[in-house]
């Protein structure tokens, strides 16, 4: 078979992948969360509202709608798969023998990029033609997971912003790739399945200047989409790959099972969170900062606090 032939076949086709260390160590792998209420017991507005529409929540602790309360709003956010979580490496179980994770696709190049202001964060979402989505699968994954969006989590300040913590330290800046399982037809379908999800987070510090403007292209297109709800198709000549994000692959990460991090907190996510960590400017932050939320006022803090860990193993690839 050509080279050409075995790329259509993974790309249409989903990846099932055997000997997973993470569910031949831990039995209740990717089943645990079909046991807890919460995670099963959705209203389908929540999740509508996941990641579209206004939200009926906020991020400032002591707001009536704020994180402390946001099981009102969606009662999965009292679960006990929750995320983000505060990763202790010391705890975490290391991975030796392991399916290489991979991302098929890190530099290809979409038709276009639609940018939006949600209210509450900025994010990217690719159109792509015929073959050329990005997969991911390897690692803690069973099948393959398709690229679907990309946004991000910051502060007020440069000590936090990023929704994981390490050993309790908090970071600027944090985005999230999101991917959806290729075992179902889109992200709209996958996204309330218990292994619907597989999001990637790297986090960021930050300096003075950068010579490496490529990986943060993105950020030349936040003053127009400054306020809130507005978008902007940027065109294939303007558009960036992941590898123009992330860079190159062969990084470390840990890996839980966990959710949403915003209403409706759906418990369908494998998270992925690197150990590399990415380079952003401090005017970079600063536009990032001056994005206009649905309040009306810059959008300075949208990270949620980290949820308990609870019964779940976090593994170290």
């Amino acid at each position: 078979m050509s080279a050409l032939c075995l790329s259509l076949l993974l790309a249409c086709q989903p990846v099932v992948f055997a000997g997973d260390y993470a569910a031949e160590n831990d039995p209740a792998w990717g089943q645990k969360r079909t046991q807890h209420p919460n995670e099963v017991s959705f209203d389908s507005n929540d999740v509508k509202e996941g990641f579209s529409s206004a939200p009926s929540w906020t991020y400032p602790i002591h707001d009536p709608l704020g994180p402390p309360n946001w099981p009102i709003v969606a009662k999965a956010c009292g679960g006990q798969f929750q995320s983000p979580i505060n990763i202790v490496t010391s705890r975490a179980n290391i991975v030796n023998r392991k399916v290489p994770l991979e991302i098929i696709g890190l530099n290809s190049l979409p038709s276009s990029i639609l940018a939006e202001n949600e209210g509450y964060s900025v994010k990217f979402t690719p159109r792509w033609t015929l073959w050329t989505r990005p997969m991911m699968r390897g690692g803690p994954l069973k099948t393959a997971y398709f690229f679907e969006q990309m946004h991000f989590h910051w502060g007020p300040n440069n000590t936090q912003g990023s929704e994981h913590t390490v050993d309790g330290r908090r970071f600027p800046l944090e985005v999230h790739l999101v991917f959806y399982n290729g075992l179902y037809s889109s992200f709209d379908k996958a996204k309330g399945e218990v292994d619907g999800l597989a999001v990637v987070g790297f986090v960021y510090d930050v300096v003075a200047s950068s010579s490496s403007f490529s990986l943060n292209s993105w950020s030349n297109f936040l003053p127009q989409v400054r306020q809130p709800r507005s978008t902007l198709e940027i065109p294939f000549t303007r558009a960036f790959s992941l590898l123009n994000v992330v860079g190159t692959m062969g990084w470390s990460y840990y890996a839980y099972e966990g959710s949403l991090t915003t209403p409706p907190c759906l418990e369908t996510v494998n998270w992925i969170v690197s150990t590399k960590r990415l380079i952003v400017t401090e005017q970079e932050m600063t536009r990032l900062r001056s994005l206009i939320g649905t309040n009306g006022q810059p959008i300075v803090l949208n990270y949620r606090p980290v949820q308990p860990q609870n019964t779940r193993r976090v593994f170290f690839y």
